[in-house]
């Protein structure tokens, strides 16, 4: 499978000689790219050619690269040769100069795509990406596609409703045995009192 790993939407001084895009072949096989590409925008595209290696990395580099990469609310599509999009990326608000938005996920497996992350981090063309996750959480970056709040299913609803009903029962029925003139009312006897 072929992933976009990292981009740079805003480099240090001119975006026209330093943003790059990046590529990563999690398969075992080599990939020929030619018919592939990359958007950043719904008007211009970026058309691959040669091949990706097993495990590889492929840079592309500006002048090369023929879209310019947004430095706020940026995205980039990645395509394969018959036009299907097989991965997508964005960030909200504006990239930090010199800073590239990068995948954190380095197990590529299937199980693992729902977790993949991208944070801002020290670029790293051509090689795997480096990042210190606690400085990334600090500087307020999330996962992309994961809700920050999960949503409740049925079960967990459910499970949330009993749950919320067996402790209010409880507190109730203590409030009540606790107060004399309640227990009267609900119990029609009056409590012993233990010495």
């Amino acid at each position: 499978m072929i992933y976009i790993n990292e981009w740079l939407p805003n480099p240090v001084g001119k975006d026209a000689s330093g943003e790059f895009a990046e590529i990563f072949n999690s398969g075992k096989e080599a990939v020929n790219l030619s018919g592939w590409y990359l958007k950043a925008t719904a008007k211009t595209k970026f058309v691959l050619s040669g091949e990706i290696r097993p495990g590889g990395f492929l840079v592309f580099k500006k002048p090369e690269l023929k879209i310019s990469l947004g430095n706020t609310d940026g995205q980039l599509f990645l395509y394969n040769v018959t036009g299907k999009q097989v991965d997508y990326q964005q960030f909200l608000g504006s990239a930090p100069e010199g800073k590239s938005f990068s995948r954190t996920l380095q197990d590529f497996s299937e199980k693992n795509l729902g977790g993949q992350a991208f944070f801002f981090s020290e670029p790293t063309p051509g090689v795997q990406n480096k990042f210190l996750e606690k400085t990334a959480l600090m500087a307020n970056n999330y996962q992309t596609g994961v809700p920050l709040n999960k949503n409740l299913g049925f079960g967990d609803f459910f499970g949330l409703l009993l749950g919320s009903s067996v402790v209010l029962t409880g507190l109730i029925f203590f409030v009540v045995k606790k107060h004399e003139d309640l227990s009267k009312l609900f119990f029609g006897r009056d409590e012993e009192v233990w010495s």
